[in-house]
């Protein structure tokens, strides 16, 4: 009986130690399942979180009644001209030269401007319900594509991150959310279509991002092209005759109506624009610095991408390249990068079945999107009511002073100010280095005719140099002021918080009007009782 009691006993041990062995085993089997949704989870969480503050700041600035970046002064001029009948793409005069971008921002723009009046208001709130469709639209493409909503969310929230990183650019008064929500709009479109309305559909899309800037042009050659060799090509021949129709009256029609100035504007003077070679380099560090850590994931979802996601992606990061590249180029050309980078780490994240590979690129995301959150306090990004406070006084003192002031390098101060606005100097600019003598000829005549005849009642610029463009006889006309404009203002305010920080600070006057020190004093706001 000892030996039998002996012998089961250690067959009970034996068969007790698989079970004592398999604990730590099925422990991690059930976290290494449990990773990829935790790994998800948070990266969605601090997607919401850049979102949120995104929109916390967006909101914060919409109502500021002047520009928030340089060349909104820019968009609201196009904005107030459209209302008022005016031409978009006329000839280049000291009056007025348009941006060199195709006109649906600026439509869609005026039509919501036709209820809420003329100011910045329109033009921003085009631009973040804009930014608000696009993060929706990258967050359900990715959804669509993993099964994921939480993939789908962190990727979003990495895109909107990156608003951090490019001067707060997403909500200005500018054409870039419209055409990345199109663009991201027209891929969606594509990848999904089915039938003959839905290839109609992606064609109009793809067709309206071009229509906002045209380097869209590039992303819808791409992923028609990626579909012609496939199962789909009927559907990507209708989607290419319905952009090609679009794109082709529009253009004929705006060009024939204009007398061949949109034609000039919008494809000659960009593509006039030299190369700045170094912004190649420029192009792969702010890659690297901004979304380095995510690129990481993104090569990654790009061996899990279909071709038609993955020709999208190329373009946009082409589109980004091209243009930031060229003399010009800011920040916000990487936007269309950053989001290709966004949409293809989010498909890694995604990935179907959960595994490893997923876990990590979720761990990248998540930093990449808490890193661009880190360092950044929303306090920098919006005007306070001191801001607000001089340009009231400014706007004040423009009306106050009467004629006509020339402010070239903010010229919706005029249009805040009930004047007849002046080109922007930027816009100038671009006319002046590009190669079309007729167009050169046209503006320059124009300058020089309104500062023979003292047009301009004053002129204010950034500088006390001349403003771009302006001829060198200037000062045989007008004579500079030595007192400096808004001289008791402190330096830091009223400056544009994202872009280019500038604002006005010396004043021409006509030769034989009134004294530097009483024209100042009005514009000031020292004199609010107006010259007599």
């Amino acid at each position: 009986m000892r030996v039998i009691h002996s012998v089961t006993s250690s067959s009970q041990q034996i068969l007790s130690r698989p079970r004592n062995v398999s604990r730590p085993a099925t422990a991690t089997l059930r976290w290494a399942r449990r990773a990829p949704s935790a790994v998800r989870a948070a990266a969605a969480l601090a997607g919401l979180a850049a979102i949120g503050t995104y929109l916390y700041i967006a909101l914060s600035r919409l109502g500021y009644p002047f520009a928030i970046e340089w060349l909104e002064s820019n968009s609201l001029v196009e904005l107030h001209r459209i209302l008022a009948g005016q031409p978009l793409y006329p000839a280049p005069t000291a009056g007025y030269v348009p941006d060199g971008y195709p006109p649906l921002y600026f439509a869609v723009s005026a039509a919501l401007a036709s209820v809420l009046g003329v100011s910045y208001l329109p033009l921003r709130l085009v631009s973040l319900v804009s930014s608000l469709a696009c993060f929706a639209l990258l967050g359900r493409l990715i959804q669509r594509e993993t099964g994921s909503a939480a993939a789908g969310t962190g990727a979003a929230g990495l895109f909107a991150a990156t608003y951090f990183a490019t001067n707060t650019w997403f909500d200005v008064g500018r054409v870039d959310s419209l055409f990345l929500a199109l663009s991201i709009g027209g891929l969606y479109a594509v990848r999904w279509m089915s039938g003959t309305r839905g290839a109609i559909a992606a064609g109009i899309l793809l067709a309206a991002a071009a229509l906002t800037k045209q380097t869209g042009l590039g992303e819808g050659v791409a992923v028609i092209a990626a579909l012609l060799p496939g199962p789909r090509r009927r559907l990507a021949c209708v989607a290419a005759l319905a952009e090609a129709a679009v794109l082709g009256i529009s253009t004929l029609v705006l060009g024939l109506t204009s007398g061949g100035w949109y034609v000039y504007y919008v494809f000659q003077l960009m593509s006039e624009h030299p190369l700045t070679y170094s912004s190649f380099g420029w192009f792969g560090r702010s890659l690297l610095a901004t979304m380095g850590i995510a690129g990481c994931a993104a090569l990654i979802g790009a061996r899990r991408a279909p071709p038609v996601l993955l020709a999208g992606c190329a373009a946009l990061a082409v589109e980004g390249c091209t243009t930031l590249v060229h003399s010009g180029g800011g920040p916000n050309d990487m936007l269309p990068a950053y989001l290709a980078v966004a949409l293809l780490a989010g498909l890694a994240l995604g990935g179907k079945p959960p595994s490893w590979t997923s876990v990590a690129a979720g761990v990248m995301v998540l930093a990449q999107t808490a890193r661009l959150l880190s360092g950044f306090h929303p306090s920098w990004a919006i005007p306070t009511g001191a801001d607000q406070a001089v340009g009231d006084r400014l706007v004040a003192g423009l009306r106050a002073f009467g004629g006509s002031v020339a402010v070239p390098a903010d010229p919706g101060l005029s249009v805040l100010a009930g004047m007849v606005p002046v080109a922007h100097q930027d816009a100038a600019y671009d006319v002046l280095r590009a190669t079309d003598q007729a167009a050169i000829a046209s503006f320059s005549t124009s300058v020089a005719d309104a500062v023979a005849g003292r047009r301009y009642s004053a002129i204010i610029t950034d500088d006390p140099g001349p403003p771009l463009g302006y001829p060198p006889s200037l000062g045989r006309y007008y004579r500079l002021c030595p007192q400096p404009l808004l001289a008791g203002v402190p330096a830091g305010l009223f400056l544009p918080v994202a872009g280019i920080s500038i604002r006005p600070a010396a004043v021409w006057l006509p030769d034989g009007s009134e004294s530097c020190q009483a024209a100042i004093a009005i514009l000031d706001g020292a004199g609010q009782e107006g010259r007599r």
